[in-house]
C-alpha cells in the first residue's frame, strides 16, 4: 500500500509547450461508455522501456495516460519507487489535457520526494516521486506522465505488471540489449504471449484488458492480474557479477554465495548459544530456545551492497547480536549462527510473505521473493507439523523468525503450501512448504449459559485457539492489550445480541505448545424472544461468532479463496425456570468440495446442548462455483441460526 502524500503546495501548472506526440495519440482514443459505476477511470496507454547497457545498468522509461470517466474520491497519480544506492529519477514530467482543449505541464515544484516506509530509520532507502493529479480535474480529462529512471544493479530479471485494477487499451513492455545478448519471457494470470522481435529489441503488448472488481475473498491481486517475468542472458564477455538465471540451482549458487557467510560463528555468537541452550534437554528444545530470543529482536528494515547483492545480502551475525535489532533475512542469519553453534545446521529460505501462489517456479529469479526464513535440519526425534521431507536435504523443520507471534512448529497462514527457494549452493532446490492441516488451525469453543431470571443470561465461554487462528489471537492480546480484546468482543457479542455486558476477559498463552486460551464472563440483558406469554424461542448457536465466511447474494467475477481451519463449538444453556424444549431442529450435515458441516441439538438434564463442527478446505475455485460455495455457507449460517422453542409449563 502506498504511503500517505504529504499535501502538495497549491501552485498554478504551467501551460504546456511541448507535450510529446504519444499524450496526443494516446488522448484521441475511444472509450467505451458502458463501464460499471466503479470504474472512474480507464488507462489509454501504458508503457515501460527498458535498456540494458553492456555492463548491466539499465535505464528504464514508464508512460502512462490516463482519461477520467467518472468523478471519484481518487484522482490519478504518477508514481516510480527507486532506491537511493542503486539508483536515480533522471526525469519526472506529466500533463492534464483538459476536455476543453486546455493543455497543463506540471512542473517540477509539483513532484514529491516520499519514503516508502512509514517509520524513519537509518537504513530508509527506498523512496518513490509522485506527482498528482489535480483532483478537481473534470470528467473527459486525460492525465499523462513520463519517467526515466537509471539503475545500476546485478540483475538479470525484471517483472512487469500489465495493468493494475483499472481498463487498459493498450498495455507494451519492450526490452532492448546489447548485440549478442538473449531474453526470455513468462507470462502469468494470461494466455501464452510471444514477444515481437526488432533486432536486439523485444517487444510483448496487451491491449483491452478488462476492470479488475475488487471483491471479498478472492486470491491476491498478483495472482489474478497479466503480469510478465523477464530474464536476459547476457554474452560470454558480459561482467561476471551479471549472472543468468537459467535455473532455481543458479538462483540458489548466486544467493548463497553472500547468505552463507554472514551465518559465521564468532565467539559472541558461541557464548550466546551456549547460554540460550545450556537447559535445553532435547533437539527440539534447543532450536525452541534459539528461535524465542530471535523472534524478540527487533526488527529494522536493512538493505545492504544493493548494487552488488540487489539488496539481498544479510549483516553478519555478530552484528546483528551486538545491535539486537535487523531484518528478515538478519534475523534468518542470527538463527542459522546460534544453531550452527549449537550443533544444529540450517538453510536460508527466501519466500514471498503475504500471497502463497506469488512465486511461480517457471520463472527462475530472485526479484520472486520479499521475505527469508530458516530450514533447519532436523532429527527424526524432531516431530512437528512444520516439517518438509527433501530428497537430497533430509528433513527440514521450517520455520519464520521474523514473526513474533507464531511459534516453532507452525507457519503463517501466507506461507504455507507457498514455493520458496532453499539456499543450499548449487544443490538448493524450489520446494513447497508445509501445507498444515486444518486440525493444526482450530478452534475450539465450550460455552456455559445460566439463565438470571429477568428474561436474561450469564455465560462463560472458554475458547481455545490452536495454530494460525491462536498466532492471531496472540497477536492481538499483544498488540491491543485485554482493553482492545474487551472492546472487540462486545462490538461483536452486541452486533449478535444487543445488550452485552462483559465482565471478565482473559487470556491465557501456552506459546510453547502453539496454542491459547481465552475466557469470557459476559451478561446478554434479554436472550430470546417471548411470544403469545408462553412461548420462548431462542438461538443458541447466537452465542458464539458468526461463520468466518459468508457470501452475499451477487454475480462474481473473481475466483474464490477459502483458507483451511476448523471450528468446534459447544454450547450449553440451562431451561429457564418452568419451561420445556417443545420444538427443536433436525440434524444437519452438509459435505462438499469446500468443506464440512455438522450441527446437532440435544436436551437433558434440564438444559439444551448445541453442537457444531466446520472444516474449511483450503480452495482456490472459479467464479463459476460461487453459487455452490454460497450456498454451503449459506447451509452453515442456517444452522447455526436455527432456533430452539421453548414452552412455558
Amino acid at each position: 500500500m502506498k504511503p500517505a502524500l504529504v499535501l502538495l503546495l497549491a501552485c498554478a501548472p504551467a501551460l504546456a509547450k511541448d507535450i510529446p506526440v504519444w499524450v496526443h495519440e494516446a488522448a484521441r482514443q475511444t472509450v467505451k461508455s458502458d463501464y460499471p459505476s466503479k470504474v472512474t477511470a480507464v488507462v489509454l496507454f501504458q508503457e515501460e522501456r527498458l535498456g540494458v547497457d553492456p555492463d548491466g545498468k539499465r535505464t528504464m522509461t514508464e508512460r502512462r495516460a490516463t482519461k477520467i470517466v467518472q468523478s471519484g474520491r481518487h484522482a490519478p497519480i504518477a508514481w516510480r519507487e527507486y532506491n537511493t544506492k542503486a539508483g536515480r529519477i533522471r526525469d519526472f514530467r506529466a500533463w492534464l489535457l483538459l476536455p476543453s482543449g486546455k493543455e497543463i505541464e506540471y512542473g517540477k515544484n509539483r513532484v514529491v520526494d516520499v519514503a516508502m516506509t512509514e517509520d524513519k530509520t537509518p537504513y530508509d532507502e527506498e523512496r518513490a516521486k509522485v506527482i498528482e493529479c489535480d483532483p478537481d480535474a473534470p470528467v473527459g480529462s486525460v492525465f499523462a506522465y513520463e519517467v526515466t529512471e537509471e539503475e545500476a544493479t546485478v540483475f538479470t530479471t525484471h517483472p512487469y505488471l500489465f495493468q493494475e485494477s483499472a481498463p487498459v487499451l493498450l498495455s507494451r513492455f519492450a526490452l532492448s540489449l546489447p548485440a549478442g545478448w538473449e531474453a526470455r519471457g513468462t507470462i502469468f494470470n494470461h494466455g501464452g504471449l510471444q514477444p515481437k522481435m526488432d533486432g536486439s529489441t523485444y517487444t510483448w503488448e496487451l491491449r483491452d484488458l478488462p476492470w479488475i472488481a475488487d471483491e471479498e475473498y478472492s486470491p491476491g491481486f498478483l495472482a489474478i492480474v497479466p503480469r510478465l517475468g523477464v530474464t536476459y542472458f547476457p554474452a560470454s564477455a558480459a561482467k561476471p557479477e551479471l549472472v543468468p538465471f537459467k535455473d532455481w540451482h543458479t538462483v540458489s549458487a548466486w544467493h548463497a554465495g553472500f547468505a552463507d557467510p554472514a551465518a559465521e560463528v564468532t565467539p559472541s555468537i558461541r557464548a550466546k548459544s551456549d547460554e540460550l541452550t545450556s537447559q535445553a534437554k532435547t533437539e527440539t528444545d534447543k532450536i525452541r530456545s534459539v528461535a524465542a530470543f530471535v523472534q524478540q529482536t527487533n526488527y529494522v528494515s536493512v538493505d545492504l551492497n544493493v548494487m552488488h547483492g540487489g539488496g539481498y545480502i544479510p549483516r553478519p551475525a555478530s552484528q546483528v547480536l551486538a545491535k539486537n535489532y535487523g531484518d528478515c533475512k538478519d534475523k534468518a542469519t542470527l538463527m542459522r549462527a546460534l544453531l550452527k553453534a549449537a550443533g544444529i545446521d540450517s538453510y536460508e529460505v527466501v519466500v514471498h510473505a503475504g500471497d502463497r501462489r506469488f512465486v511461480r517456479p517457471e520463472w527462475p529469479s530472485p526479484m520472486q521473493f520479499n521475505h527469508a526464513i530458516v530450514a533447519v535440519k532436523i532429527s527424526a526425534a524432531t516431530n512437528l507439523p512444520a516439517v518438509l521431507e527433501h530428497a537430497r536435504m533430509g528433513r527440514l523443520l521450517i520455520f519464520d523468525p521474523t514473526d513474533p507471534s507464531t511459534p516453532v512448529g507452525d507457519l503463517p497462514r501466507e506461507e504455507q503450501g507457498s514455493y520458496a527457494l532453499v539456499i543450499a549452493g548449487g544443490e538448493g532446490d524450489l520446494v513447497k512448504l508445509p501445507q498444515l492441516p486444518p486440525e493444526t488451525n482450530r478452534i475450539g469453543r465450550v460455552v456455559d449459559v445460566q439463565w438470571n431470571g429477568s428474561g436474561g443470561v450469564s455465560a462463560r465461554m472458554l475458547t481455545q485457539y490452536f495454530g494460525q487462528s491462536g498466532s492471531a489471537m496472540r497477536r492481538a492480546a499483544v498488540e491491543g492489550g485485554v482493553d482492545e480484546l474487551k472492546r472487540g468482543l462486545e462490538r461483536s457479542f452486541s452486533r449478535r445480541l444487543g445488550g452485552v455486558t462483559l465482565d471478565k476477559v482473559a487470556p491465557a498463552d501456552h506459546a510453547r505448545e502453539g496454542w491459547i486460551e481465552l475466557a469470557v464472563d459476559f451478561g446478554v440483558r434479554q436472550f430470546g424472544q417471548f411470544m403469545q406469554g408462553r412461548m420462548l424461542v431462542i438461538k443458541p448457536g447466537s452465542l458464539v461468532p458468526d461463520p468466518d465466511y459468508i457470501f452475499p447474494n451477487k454475480t462474481r467475477q473473481l475466483p474464490v479463496k477459502l483458507s483451511a481451519r476448523l471450528r468446534k463449538d459447544l454450547v450449553t444453556i440451562k431451561l429457564p425456570e418452568g419451561f420445556t424444549v417443545d420444538e427443536m431442529p433436525d440434524r444437519v450435515e452438509v459435505e462438499s468440495s469446500y468443506g464440512t458441516y455438522r450441527a446437532s441439538w440435544k436436551t437433558g438434564n434440564g438444559s439444551v446442548t448445541f453442537e457444531q463442527l466446520l472444516e474449511v478446505k483450503d480452495t482456490i475455485a472459479d467464479a463459476a462455483e460461487y453459487p455452490r460455495i454460497k450456498d454451503f455457507f449459506d447451509k452453515v449460517s442456517g444452522g447455526q441460526g436455527a432456533p430452539v422453542v421453548l414452552l412455558k409449563r
